[in-house]
């Protein structure tokens, strides 16, 4: 089932067909539609990750990149998939998902910058919206006909029923295709350029996947040509300037995606990165004396934000909540890093401290945009508070991260059904009526 709403994901990346369209400033209610129904799609899959240090960084480095864009006020969000292909997509409503395959293969923090800043300028450049807006019978039998591969039950019927449908797309959009990667090509590397990172980064990740046959849906969504390769070369090999090294939440995080892959630790040249995961390797394993011993090692050497994340979660493992939240705070002078703060309520939370917890995530999670997993850990802290109408608004928040209104509509009436607090009630019923009126209207749109 995975490898088929794989491939009807990966849809649009074949249709990038059209002359290059005029900048759109917003979306509309038609593209949140297809947006919230792509997301719950990739949610469906089951194979997002849900590592918050992972998912966090994705993000981050994600909306840095788009401010240097063509169309910063886009809206967009970044994703991580358990999927070892080496590939990623760019779907409706600027959600971007990246294969931890992909991720795996980069050799740099520029050449992952290089793949997202690619996969950003295609919406920035509303590539699938004119696609849609122009070959609407074409898109309705793709989404068709991959909808019927997911509903056949022999897995080789449907993945032929799929690769059928989606190669016919493709053969009649190849001749527009290749323009459209050429656009994403120079706007990326400009990208690039402008946030610090090696321009070089892309060209380079395109020109190794040539022979790489674990690339090979990516390179059928981003054909690629001898002269295109070379052109974003000798481009990027004209600017130069003092590029970004490799920051080591990128270097954690693969070392961490490795680890869990491979059940073992990749031998490292670097000893911040050695002493990191040997500390993780016996996080992993319940060995947290041991565990505690080797970021201490670490602390010698480096003082970087995934260290005292490790640290502190070693700690409140130790039952030494004080330590733990005195190394979570490093991260979050600024009262703005997502993960630290979620690790820091992970801890009141596993040393029954739940009001503490709770204080630490509802007012952050007041004023921004966080994951569904930050939701859901307040929603437990709530449930063990005994707050039981609050741990169902948690519930329907993390639902709607995920683009699922309807079930979030259900938490909503839950937690409505229950509460005491009249103001609360009120707040509720807005909040139904308001998701309620939403899918009136994508129901309108359908019709």
């Amino acid at each position: 089932m995975i490898k088929i709403l794989t491939l009807f994901i990966l849809m649009p990346l074949w249709v990038f067909a059209l002359s290059v369209p005029e900048l759109e400033l917003s979306e509309s209610l038609s593209e949140k539609k297809r947006g919230h129904e792509f997301l719950q799609l990739l949610w469906d899959t089951g194979s997002i990750v849900e590592d918050i240090e992972i998912q966090t960084y994705l993000k981050d480095l994600g909306h840095e990149l788009t401010t240097y864009s063509e169309n910063p006020d886009k809206h967009f969000g970044f994703l991580l998939l358990d999927d070892s292909s080496i590939n990623a997509f760019a779907g409706s409503y600027g959600y971007i998902g990246i294969h931890t395959g992909m991720l795996l293969s980069s050799d740099s923090e520029s050449e992952l910058a290089g793949v997202l800043s690619h996969e950003i300028s295609h919406v920035t450049q509303n590539h699938l919206n004119r696609f849609s807006e122009k070959t609407d019978k074409q898109t309705y039998l793709l989404v068709a006909g991959m909808l019927a591969a997911v509903l056949v039950d022999d897995s080789n019927t449907s993945q032929a029923i799929a690769a059928s449908t989606v190669a016919g797309a493709a053969q009649q959009s190849i001749n527009f295709t290749r323009e459209h990667e050429w656009e994403a090509d120079r706007i990326g590397t400009n990208m690039l350029t402008k946030s610090g990172f090696d321009p070089q980064g892309m060209a380079h990740f395109f020109e190794k996947l040539k022979d790489n046959s674990s690339a090979e849906e990516f390179l059928r969504s981003h054909p690629l040509s001898i002269n295109r390769i070379s052109d974003s070369l000798q481009r990027s090999a004209r600017m130069s300037g003092n590029y970004r090294k490799d920051s080591f939440e990128y270097l954690t995080a693969k070392a961490r995606l490795y680890y869990h892959k491979n059940g073992r630790i990749k031998l490292e040249q670097d000893d911040m990165l050695t002493h990191y995961m040997q500390a993780y390797h016996a996080f992993e394993q319940q060995n947290y004396k041991t565990a505690q011993q080797n970021i201490n090692k670490l602390f010698l050497i480096d003082s970087s934000k995934p260290s005292y994340i490790l640290a502190g979660r070693i700690a409140s493992k130790l039952g030494d909540v004080q330590t733990a939240q005195q190394y979570f705070n490093q991260n979050n002078l600024n009262q703005d890093d997502e993960a630290s703060l979620y690790y820091a309520a992970q801890s009141y939370l596993e040393n029954q401290q739940e009001k503490r917890g709770i204080a630490v995530l509802k007012s952050f999670l007041r004023v921004n945009t966080v994951t569904a997993q930050s939701h859901q850990l307040l929603s437990s802290l709530y449930v063990k508070n005994g707050d039981l109408d609050r741990s169902h608004i948690q519930s329907a928040k993390a639902l709607v991260v995920k683009g699922k209104f309807a079930k979030a509509i259900q938490q909503y009436e839950r937690a409505k059904s229950i509460t005491s607090n009249q103001d609360l009630y009120d707040v509720l019923t807005v909040k139904i009526e308001q998701l309620q009126q939403t899918l009136d209207l994508y129901k309108d749109l359908a019709k």
